[in-house]
């Protein structure tokens, strides 16, 4: 049974992720519902405000859901949103058993949401794929418990972790699998984030090419407003999904950004920038996961501020030596003990290129 009810969760979990860079606020979701060990029907959220998983699911079958078992990578919703409660449908239909991955950390559903099935004498596992329905659900499990964006710390480096030679050239430290790859997590995204010089050296347009709908929020620390104004972060995106934030800036300078409808904040410290505020700043509007793609001395502030939850390094098989930028500055330590590290990481292999993830190990998550 264990094998089935895992196969099936499987099937929910990669149809949760055709939702991946749509549904942000909400969860990804998948729903399989299978009946004498026949797939009768399934669903996946596609945006947010349209309907859930389950809803999407049940509604294609209707009452021929009766004496079923029902398969979500998350636990159904037992209250009011946008849409109706999917446990009421749940009920409605007949579903004789339910299978879920994880708990909604939710405070609206947070384990009600099985407890109301229950009440209703429908049977309820939970466990299932517990771990892999965590990891595709993380930027919405700490909005929820943090009320904090998910922050991704991504960089192609050299092989003794330079970024770019110390001209500032740095295209194409990697091959075309691994920028496609980045591509891919940029759509998984609300929003993206340079330092002022990313932006002076290597004039980023900071888009989606893979996806030319997705509205990316772009992001740009300047801590002395630099940013010259026909910069190629102005093209492709809608003003208002631009945040500059600044320690200074030339009065005519704001004034014609925000004109243009761009978003300027100016910081109380002129020296340097209050990152933890950017970011609580930045998720009060609709930013719940964002990439930071440097350079090292944002990489470096970040770090100091334990800010990042993952890293996401792209490692080129190249040497670059002393005539290259670092990803990372001076962080401070004094012992090798006391160096951030990474936990549940992963390679994989892009081309030549080799790409390495994982968790930074002070992130704390709580329990689901």
């Amino acid at each position: 049974m264990k094998n089935n009810d895992e196969f099936y969760m499987s099937y929910a979990l990669a149809l949760a992720k055709k939702g991946l860079g749509r549904t942000s606020p909400n969860p990804l979701v998948g729903c399989v519902i299978v009946k004498n060990n026949t797939v009768i029907s399934t669903g996946w959220h596609k945006k947010a405000g349209l309907p859930h998983a389950e809803a999407e699911a049940l509604e294609k079958i209707r009452h021929k859901a009766k004496g079923s078992t029902l398969y979500v990578n998350l636990e159904p919703c037992c209250h009011w949103g946008k849409t109706p409660p999917c446990t009421d449908a749940i009920i409605k239909y007949g579903v004789k058993k339910v299978v879920s991955a994880m708990i909604d950390p939710n405070p609206k559903v947070n384990a009600h949401g099985h407890a109301t099935l229950k009440k209703a004498g429908i049977k309820v596992v939970t466990g299932i794929l517990e771990r892999q329905a965590g990891y595709l659900n993380r930027f919405f499990i700490k909005n929820t418990t943090k009320k904090q964006p998910y922050i991704i710390m991504k960089a192609g480096i050299s092989l003794d972790g330079k970024m770019a030679l110390s001209n500032g050239n740095s295209q194409w430290i990697t091959g075309p699998q691994a920028r496609a790859h980045g591509q891919n997590l940029r759509k998984e995204c609300d929003a993206i984030a340079v330092g002022i010089g990313t932006v002076l050296k290597d004039n980023p347009y900071l888009d989606c090419r893979i996806d030319k709908a997705k509205k990316i929020k772009k992001v740009v620390f300047d801590t002395l407003g630099k940013v010259p104004l026909r910069a190629n972060i102005f093209r492709y995106s809608d003003p208002q999904d631009m945040y500059i934030f600044c320690g200074s800036m030339g009065a005519e300078k704001i004034k014609t950004l925000s004109k243009r409808g761009v978003n300027v904040i100016i910081q109380k410290s002129k020296r340097a920038m209050d990152l933890k505020s950017a970011v609580d700043f930045l998720f009060d509007r609709g930013v719940g996961s964002m990439i930071v793609e440097g350079g090292g001395g944002l990489h470096t502030s970040f770090l100091k501020e334990k800010l990042y939850d993952e890293a996401m390094i792209y490692m080129a098989p190249i040497f670059i030596g002393n005539d290259g930028l670092a990803i990372v500055g001076n962080t401070g330590l004094n012992k090798l003990k006391d160096a951030l590290n990474l936990k549940n990481t992963e390679a994989l292999k892009l081309g030549q290129d080799i790409l390495i993830k994982g968790e930074f190990n002070y992130v704390q998550r709580d329990r689901i």
